[in-house]
């Protein structure tokens, strides 16, 4: 049995549709093409993303935004009636730790990442108190004068979150 949506069969035959290189991804192909690079990352560092793993990555990517571990246990049961909380957290810190994910303590949520060509210790998060939503940010200029500035004082820091207002809820926006 298979835990994913998507059976096997309907994955290896992709569908003809129409794109432009500017057209937008529909949420469907971003789901799979997520999970392709999941699949990929996780073979390149010989582990195994099994079914329940790869499904709450599916969940995450189909949330497609910052999202609380009992959130995701919600989904989880809607598909898998009874599983159990340590559950969804083992598979988060596997993905956590394949860097897949990132976690964002400032919310206490989870989100995927979007970014596969930066150093994952030192991620940066835009943390919107209003509406919860939890952004990546990479500037390497930005990473490298904080490295610099906080070498002085002997401080390593491993990522950070500022907390503010995104741009839909400073807007007055329907957000997130």
């Amino acid at each position: 049995m298979t835990w994913l949506s998507t059976p096997p069969t309907a994955m290896a035959r992709p569908r003809k549709t129409p794109s432009t290189p500017n057209s937008p991804e529909t949420p469907s192909r971003k789901v799979q093409r997520g999970l392709a690079i999941a699949r990929t990352q996780c073979e390149a560092n010989g582990v195994q993303l099994t079914d329940l793993r790869a499904l709450v990555f599916e969940l995450l990517l189909v949330r497609g935004k910052a999202t609380k571990a009992y959130d995701l246990l919600a989904d989880m049961s809607a598909r898998q009636p009874g599983v159990a909380p340590m559950t969804v957290y083992r598979a988060l810190d596997f993905l956590v730790e394949q860097r897949l994910v990132h976690k964002v303590a400032a919310n206490s949520s989870f989100v995927v990442c979007d970014h596969t060509d930066h150093p994952h210790d030192d991620p940066v998060f835009l943390v919107c108190e209003r509406c919860g939503s939890a952004t990546e940010w990479s500037d390497s200029g930005m990473s490298e004068h904080l490295a610099l500035a906080l070498k002085s004082s002997g401080f390593h820091a491993h990522g950070m979150e500022i907390k503010g207002e995104c741009a839909n809820c400073a807007a007055g926006a329907e957000c997130c």
